[in-house]
Order: structure tokens, then sequence, then C-alpha cells
């Protein structure tokens, strides 16, 4: 096989959660980019939108989630594309601040986190990608929807794999578009219009509105979550599930084997 063969068929087991949406960004090299920067724009507003779109009720499924998914004291749990720590937040609960890292590719997100959760939880910058983490550290690892901003699912879970323990299991948590011709309008008409003009009401900065206007395009032509338990399974993980609420709110969870150093 050739080396241009041999990258051909690499790009082949590559899938982009969804397609490129050029309307936000031109060209799809521009992606990472724009929403690094769409995400330092609006990270001062972002805690206070999910507070007003969603009723609160975030914190209380995000700490379920995580007894859910064994969360116990003592673990050592890695956040990835922790934003402002919403996620950790609830894992502080169970765990002291010394057992969490946070990682995430957004400054602004970053500069939130760091001074919601204190100098001893680090935050790091890195991507769901390229993960600034030693092997084998993790017992639990969490990313609160944010998958559908990765580049490649099964380069991220190839990551996901190397950072775990063996044994460790990951929690992705994510909204899903519902498969209901009815539950999938009322979805739309929340996320696409309500959800974006609750957020032009109460963020501080224009861009919180794009940013969910743009949260509601990328659910909208994510891959069905089957793809999603495929590609976890052919990263090496066992055990593979999802459990969905409502229809929408997913949290697929899978595990590292044991004797997978």
């Amino acid at each position: 096989m050739t080396e241009q063969q041999s990258l051909s068929a690499a790009d082949a087991t590559r899938t982009q959660p969804h397609g490129d949406l050029t309307a936000y960004y031109g060209e799809p090299e521009n992606r990472k980019e724009y929403l690094r920067e769409l995400f330092d724009d609006t990270a001062m507003d972002y805690d206070r939108i999910l507070q007003y779109a969603f009723f609160g009720t975030g914190n209380f499924y995000r700490r379920r989630a995580l007894r859910f998914a064994g969360l116990k004291p003592g673990m050592k749990l890695l956040d990835v594309a922790c934003g402002t720590g919403v996620v950790t937040v609830q894992a502080l609960h169970t765990l002291e601040p010394e057992d969490i890292v946070c990682v995430d590719p957004s400054p602004g997100m970053r500069k939130v986190a760091s001074e919601k959760l204190g100098e001893r939880t680090p935050v790091l910058e890195g991507s769901a990608e390229h993960l600034p983490v030693e092997d084998n550290q993790f017992d639990l690892l969490t990313m609160g929807y944010a998958l559908r901003h990765v580049t490649s699912l099964e380069d991220a879970f190839t990551e996901y794999f190397r950072v775990l323990k063996p044994g460790g299991k990951v929690m992705l948590l994510e909204i899903s578009r519902p498969k209901g011709r009815v539950s999938r309008f009322f979805t739309r008409l929340y996320m696409r219009d309500l959800v974006p003009l609750i957020s032009r009401i109460v963020a501080r900065r224009e861009r919180g509105h794009t940013l969910m206007r743009y949260f509601w395009e990328s659910i909208d032509q994510c891959v069905p979550p089957q793809t999603i338990l495929d590609a976890l399974e052919s990263c090496g993980f066992k055990d593979v599930s999802r459990r969905a609420e409502l229809g929408i709110f997913s949290a697929y969870i899978a595990t590292k084997p044991e004797g997978n150093d």
C-alpha cells in the first residue's frame, strides 16, 4: 500500500459528528478557529444562558448522570471540553478538587472555569483529539454537550481510550435529534427559535444568540446515536450503551477493558 493509499484509508475511518456548517465560518478549515472565538466571546454569558434557557434543570441532570456512570469518592476524573466547568461543579459533590482535571481549547472558557473552580483543580489547554495528560490516568472521562464540536469521533475516542485506566469509563452527554415528526417539530421550535431568543435577551453579548443557533444546527445535522456507539466500539471500548431521556438527552457510557494498558 502506498503512503497516499494509507492516508486515504485512515481518512475513511474518521467520522465527523456533522457536516460542515459553512454558513457560519465559510471554508471548512476555518471551523476550529471560528468555534474557539465563538466560545471565547460567549464564555462570560454561558452559565447565564444555560440557567435561563433550561430553567436550571441542567445541574440536577448532570449530577444524576455522574452517579449513573458510577462516580465515587477517590476516583480521578477528566472533564474534556469542560467549558465553564458546569460538569465539574457537579462532580465536586463527590470528589475532591485535586481529583479532577479539566481540559478545554477556549481561553475564555478556561478563564471562567478556573475562577469558578479554584487553583486546586487544574484547567488545561487542549482538545478532545489532543489531551495534555499521560496514559492510563483516569477512572472516568466526561464530556458535556461538546461531542458535536470534535473533528473526528474516532480521533477523540482513541484519545479517551488512551488516558483512561483499564476498567475506566467514558460518559458523553449530548442532545440528540428526536426521531418522531412531532417531537422533532417541538424540539426544533424550542432549540432553534426560543433558546436563541432567550439568549439574545439575557446575554450581554450578541454572539450568545449566534452560539445557540449554532448549537441547534449542529444538533440537527449530527450523526445518529448508533454511529456514536459504533465509533466507541471501533476504538476498543466495551459495554457501550446509550441512556436517553425525553428522546433527546443522551448519555453514552462505555468501558475500557481490563488488561489494556
